[in-house]
């Protein structure tokens, strides 16, 4: 008995070692739960490397914005004006907490569901992913592309009045869009909330569109029944 549960605990070591091998491998810096009122800055982009296929978020600097990297281009996003946002890209900014991996190769799957909420999203990746052999025990990013019927999506605003961009009572500004063309690049875990998702969500997801006007996170969003695709990172 001693040498059967010896082997199949040897097994199922390889099996996950093997499953583990197959995933651009996920880092995250910081965490979203312990950055208090301070939000101090753990890494600066342009240290990260490689950076040629990066796909990674967080906030900017100490909550000015967001910052999105897709395919190894960095986006930043700030909203210190009411009703309005600016979005700029730059290796040299800064992040409380960030989460990134490099992706190489993508695998390609249909949606034809709709989805209408966040939450949604998070149902829909996590049934395909399993559906195709993904371990969901191990964090992954994903990219779905549009276009969309209508989203919401908001730019954090600094905390703090020494912050550029300190407006008192504003913690973020909401933009909606619709009939809008982008993708939607985020990352899914269900190991990592309070770090690099909420405490009641396994995915975080921010919101690019295809001109490169906006950019920011994802809050609500509509669709019609179509046909939508759906990048996983390939499995080796």
């Amino acid at each position: 008995m001693k040498i059967k549960n010896l082997l199949l605990t040897i097994f199922i070591s390889i099996l996950a070692f093997q499953l583990n091998a197959q995933m651009p491998k996920v880092h995250s810096i910081g965490a979203m739960k312990d950055m208090g009122s301070t939000y101090d800055l753990h890494i600066l982009l342009d240290t990260i490397s490689p950076k040629s296929h990066l796909y990674g978020m967080g906030p900017y600097d100490r909550m000015k914005g967001e910052i999105t990297v897709v395919d190894g281009k960095p986006y930043f996003a700030s909203a210190f004006v009411d009703g309005e946002y600016k979005v700029g890209t730059d290796w040299n900014i800064r992040s409380p907490f960030f989460v990134y991996s490099d992706v190489k190769e993508w695998s390609v799957f249909k949606i034809t569901s709709s989805f209408n909420c966040v939450e949604g999203i998070q149902d829909i990746v996590a049934s395909i992913a399993k559906a195709n052999g993904y371990n969901l025990k191990q964090p992954f990013p994903f990219v779905i592309k549009g276009p969309f019927d209508g989203l919401t999506g908001h730019i954090v605003t600094p905390r703090n009045p020494e912050v550029e961009g300190y407006r008192e009572g504003i913690k973020s500004q909401k933009f909606s869009f619709k009939d809008t063309k982008g993708e939607l690049i985020g990352f899914y875990s269900e190991n990592h909330q309070g770090v690099f998702t909420h405490a009641d969500s396994f995915v975080h997801i921010h919101f690019l569109k295809r001109d490169k006007s906006f950019m920011g996170h994802l809050d609500e969003i509509t669709t019609k029944p179509s046909s939508y695709k759906l990048y996983l990172p390939k499995r080796k």
